[in-house]
């Protein structure tokens, strides 16, 4: 189970993570994507997408490095 804190604007947020952008990024994905990543996601889409996207951009530095 994740710790969760209040950050200074009374948000909910993990003690492990970075703070947020303001904007946000949404996306369309095909059905049988769609349907694979709620079902591994579970409860926590977001984290689960958000981690996701995380470690390509990490990959993708690497690469680039």
């Amino acid at each position: 189970m994740k710790q969760l804190h209040h950050d200074e604007n009374g948000k909910f947020c993990s003690l492990n993570s970075k703070p947020l952008a303001k904007k946000v990024i949404g996306v369309r994905l095909p059905v049988d994507v769609d349907e694979a990543v709620r079902k591994l996601a579970g409860n926590e889409l977001s984290d689960w997408v958000r981690q996701a996207v995380i470690e390509k951009y990490e990959r993708e530095q690497q690469i680039s490095a």
